[in-house]
């Protein structure tokens, strides 16, 4: 058996006029190899988190924790089972967790697509149980005699019995290893669309986390109605450590 473990950092701080904290850590672990019986067995396990202010204020606060088996993981097919909890209090979600069951299959060393039913169990304002679907194109680049690193992958995500109750992520990853040979740069571009939030589906905030807007009657800052945004997009750029 062989494994691999993963550890990326990113951190940003500004003070003075502007004071301002980023943080974000994510670790990742996989073990591959043969299990008895079954061959080219991986068993992966990850979790993250990112947490961020604004003169003092949190305005980000999210994470998750992911847990997969594939079974013969690098052949052509391969099935698998993973278990998935997350929160993203900036998008009001509580915490969502997911059960889900798929297969993947392999075109070529680049391209790859997976399936997978899902059982899901939903916190906003209120608990929800249902299934949903999860399709997944990748497409994965090694180039340079391993040197970059280049990983696209998209999620889209319809409610079972609605599928237009949606959830859709990008994921893009450009990885440049640096003149240690287990320290990388990592550029991770994320673009996450929510349904719930679309159009018409205006959904408020909590009152402590409405935009301030200058009110020249009232001669000062007054709370303005802010309601959840149906897209969210990311740029994050940190380190990562294998070892």
């Amino acid at each position: 058996m062989n494994s691999s473990q993963d550890l990326y950092i990113a951190f940003d701080q500004t003070s003075g006029n502007t004071n301002n904290l980023v943080t974000g850590a994510e670790y990742s672990f996989s073990l591959v190899g043969d299990v008895g019986s079954l061959k080219d067995t991986e068993f992966s396990f990850s979790l993250g988190g990112n947490y961020a202010t604004l003169e003092d204020e949190p305005y980000a606060l999210d994470g998750n924790i992911h847990t997969q088996f594939d079974l013969w993981a690098n052949q052509k097919y391969s099935p698998f089972f993973f278990y998935d909890y997350s929160f993203d209090r900036s998008l009001g979600l509580i915490n969502r967790t997911d059960f889900g069951i798929g297969g993947k299959i392999r075109f070529g060393k680049i391209f790859s697509l997976s399936y997978a039913y899902m059982f899901e169990e939903e916190e906003y304002d209120s608990v929800e149980t249902f299934s949903r679907h999860s399709f997944r194109p990748k497409v994965k680049l090694v180039l340079a005699d391993g040197n970059f690193f280049f990983d696209y992958r998209a999620f889209y995500k319809p409610r079972v019995d609605d599928f237009e109750d949606f959830l859709l992520e990008n994921i893009v990853v450009l990885s440049v290893m640096t003149f240690y040979e287990a320290l990388s740069v990592d550029i991770t571009l994320k673009h996450s669309y929510n349904s719930k939030y679309e159009g018409d589906n205006k959904v408020l905030k909590p009152l402590e986390e409405w935009e301030s807007q200058y009110d020249p009657d009232y001669g000062d800052f007054v709370a303005k109605e802010t309601f959840y945004k149906d897209t969210d997009l990311s740029v994050s750029i940190g380190f990562s450590f294998t070892f």
